[in-house]
């Protein structure tokens, strides 16, 4: 059977294995073999997820812009392989908590929330996209049930790296950073949706995402369209702020310029009306 679900996790997972080997060498060895498998987890369990924008697709990218982050920090100032390991994982494992069943607390019809064990009901009918608001607590859950005791892996710091993709970015001193792992691992998820080719063509599934949880009317949107004509303010506004870290580790490599090139593209078409894939325009 031609399983493109198993093609995505083991080729993602032997990619990743194959670039930490390819820049440290023979040091820590064992980190891409804690790679590679949590690659082919996370993926396996991400792709049984029925949120439309959320999925084992988004994940490969925001990792792959993570991966290629760390290329950047590495050739600018030098990292350790301990710094490679955790912002990978942290990529990885970012958006799991959307999969309802990932938590080991979860129930058929109550879901985990938070370290406290507090449980959720979800609508007849609703998607895994309803845990949104809950989906970075439920990440971190999940990195502490799987890395908790592990003798390679500080859980509390890939949960620290998860806890800054939350979005919008919450406006005090713990999220403020953006030089740091943490702030590179959030520019990383937003560059890895962002800079997809095909980001606008997610616009739509975006937009229904949003709907199940309320946030299209919160935000103002009525339809997939508005997600489209609002970029350029969304981004310069709420994006361009806190990925300027991020954008400068990118430019430092061919694989990174790409992610930057696309990147501004996306504005650069939406603004002089040259967008040609998405929400129709009306």
């Amino acid at each position: 059977m031609f399983d493109v679900t198993k093609m995505l996790a083991d080729a993602l997972g032997e990619h990743l294995a194959l670039t930490y080997q390819r820049t440290f060498g023979s040091r820590e060895p064992r980190f891409a073999e804690v790679i590679e498998a949590s690659a082919r987890l996370t993926i396996e369990r991400i792709v049984g997820s029925d949120a439309l924008y959320h999925d084992g697709d988004h994940t490969a990218l925001v990792t792959l812009v993570a991966q290629d982050i760390l290329r950047g920090r590495f050739l600018d100032k030098g990292i350790t392989p301990e710094d490679w390991l955790h912002m990978i994982l942290a990529a990885l494992y970012h958006d799991i908590g959307y999969v309802r069943g990932v938590c080991s607390g979860d129930q058929a019809n109550a879901f985990v929330i938070d370290a406290q064990g507090t449980t959720i009901g979800l609508p007849r009918g609703a998607s895994d996209a309803a845990l949104a608001p809950y989906h970075i607590e439920r990440s971190k859950l999940a990195v502490q049930e799987r890395f908790g005791t592990h003798d390679l892996v500080d859980a509390q710091r890939v949960m620290r790296a998860i806890e800054l993709t939350r979005f919008p970015v919450p406006a005090d001193d713990e999220h403020r950073e953006t030089g740091t792992e943490a702030g590179l691992m959030r520019a990383a998820d937003l560059i890895g949706q962002l800079g997809d080719p095909l980001y606008p063509r997610k616009l739509n599934a975006l937009f229904h995402e949003f709907a199940e949880v309320g946030l299209d009317a919160q935000l103002g949107y009525a339809s997939p369209a508005d997600l489209a004509e609002r970029y350029p303010a969304f981004f310069w506004g709420k994006i361009e702020p806190v990925i300027g870290d991020a954008v400068r580790f990118l430019d430092l490599t061919v694989e990174g310029r790409s992610w930057v090139a696309n990147l501004y593209s996306h504005v650069f078409a939406i603004e002089h009306d040259r967008r040609r894939m998405g929400p129709h325009p009306g």
